[in-house]
């Protein structure tokens, strides 16, 4: 039988599991056990959700607490959530069927904006208004296509610029592009 002490531990061992696994990871990841407390709370999604202290901001909880109604007759829920300009896509999913823990994966889907955060992230990153701007779509969401289309260029050239991008931030992959753009835009 779990006393209260057993069950603080179980919870300071997954806290400290989640941490080391998640911690620099390129999706948010948020880890609750109702509607408006985490257990855990990585970087990317203190930076998206703009939450320093890794605490649920107050507009969280009515967000969370359908997904949460929806776990009960699926494996998952998959929501957009709107703040401000920007539109996170969040995914939840049970972490088991015993803790009673939930696992929203947070990730960019859109953000409104145009010539101001491509300056905003040219300044802030001291790149060239060029990889600015196609930082800028990345963080609206856009995919190579769709990139491709707006600037008149062909895919195999997005993708190229793209790379050299990546270079230039230090990053790998677009999320992680994505999230250095979101560090300098909510700041």
């Amino acid at each position: 039988m779990l006393n209260a002490s057993h069950l603080s531990n179980a919870t300071s061992d997954l806290t400290h599991l989640f941490a080391s696994l998640l911690e620099n990871t390129e999706v948010g990841v948020v880890v609750v056990d109702g509607p408006d407390r985490a257990v855990y709370m990585n970087a990317s999604a203190r930076t998206l959700l703009q939450s320093p202290t890794g605490e649920l901001p107050d507009w969280v909880a009515p967000h969370v607490e359908p997904m949460l109604e929806g776990l009960m007759r699926s494996e998952q829920t998959v929501e957009r959530w709107v703040r401000e300009e920007m539109v996170l896509r969040v995914r939840a999913r049970s972490l088991d069927r015993y803790s009673g823990m939930t696992v929203l994966e947070i990730t960019v889907a859109q953000v409104a904006g145009g010539r101001h955060v491509a300056d905003q992230l040219a300044r802030s990153l001291q790149i060239p208004i060029s990889d600015a701007k196609l930082l800028a779509l990345l963080w609206r969401g856009m995919s190579n296509d769709e990139i491709a289309q707006t600037l008149g260029v062909r895919v195999g050239t997005i993708k190229s610029r793209l790379f050299r991008l990546y270079q230039r931030l230090g990053v790998k992959r677009r999320p992680a592009a994505v999230l250095r753009a979101a560090e300098v835009l909510a700041a």
